[in-house]
């Protein structure tokens, strides 16, 4: 595919910077409470998409300006909700609602690169469920209030958070957070370990998740991210499918440049220098959003 100019996407609800490997999505509704519009929500999909292909991507952040009030203060609700309801007709007639923050996290969960949310203020919401969830990291500022309100607003959590947040947390502390609809403090134990650190201010939210992405673009294969978030994602059903799967990926990445790279470098005591990348690694990827395919694993095994 031919690289995007991502300054000339003409963007208006976020900035998008490429600095080397590292993709930075800035929330741009500073004057709004960086609140969720049908705008962000279009912008930030197309741009996930973007980066899954584009293999100048490592690792992608989403964050902030860390001078604006929140870092989202979640959907503006104030015309009521139908505005986040847009139904489709299905094939049986029957209206059927995808609704946006879903879209969003589905998008970003399927980018096949390191995601990493830099949560640099205060959040609730789908701030907490599409900008935060299906990031792989996530960092925060220490004084940030957090919360899922929906049960207080009358409506369900939306954005697959009422699947990613027990896996991510544990079902107790997601039935806190999701069932109260209170306000939690970052350094909250009901929440904290929801992040890879916490920060005592605002402003060493983003260095501190850009430091760990440079970190991370220059020491980690692209191809093995990808794969290793595959079986992440997408588990077997028992330790023995389990076994077949990360078997399988094995055999697959084994072959390739990067293991053989990262080898060497070992053996000479030096940081790797990887080349292989997702468009041009010698294996299709068509398992990557359908789970692996455990016949054919049975298969090569």
């Amino acid at each position: 595919m031919s690289l995007p100019d991502y300054a000339a996407l003409g963007f208006t609800d976020i900035l998008v910077t490429l600095d080397d490997p590292i993709a930075t999505v800035l929330i741009n509704r500073a004057k709004h409470y960086n609140t969720f519009s049908d705008k962000l929500c279009t912008e930030c999909i197309q741009v996930f998409d973007l980066f899954d292909k584009d293999d100048r991507v490592r690792v992608v952040i989403l964050t902030a300006d860390p001078t604006a009030p929140v870092f989202c203060a979640g959907a503006d609700i104030t015309s009521g909700w139908d505005r986040l309801c847009h139904p489709d007709a299905s094939t049986e007639g029957h209206q059927v609602h995808r609704d946006p923050g879903g879209q969003l996290t589905l998008a970003i969960y399927k980018c096949r690169k390191i995601t990493i949310a830099a949560v640099n203020g205060h959040a609730a919401g789908v701030g907490m469920t599409a900008l935060q969830l299906p990031f792989d990291l996530r960092f925060v500022w220490e004084g940030a209030r957090l919360t899922f309100p929906f049960v207080r607003r009358g409506i369900n959590p939306e954005a697959a958070s009422t699947y990613l947040l027990p896996r991510l947390l544990g079902h107790s502390r997601a039935a806190s957070l999701l069932l109260t609809g209170s306000t939690f403090p970052a350094t909250s134990p009901i929440i904290s370990a929801l992040y890879h650190q916490l920060l005592p201010i605002r402003d060493q939210v983003y260095p501190a998740a850009k430091a760990l992405a440079h970190e991370l673009a220059s020491t980690t294969s692209q191809a093995a991210i990808a794969y290793t978030k595959s079986l992440l994602q997408h588990p077997g059903k028992s330790v023995e499918e389990n076994h077949l799967l990360d078997s399988h990926v094995f055999s697959i990445l084994v072959h390739q440049s990067d293991p053989k790279e990262g080898a060497l470098a070992f053996r000479e005591k030096r940081a790797p220098r990887f080349k292989d990348t997702l468009s041009t690694i010698s294996v299709p990827w068509t398992s990557w959003w359908r789970k692996l395919d455990l016949k054919h694993a049975k298969s090569r095994l």
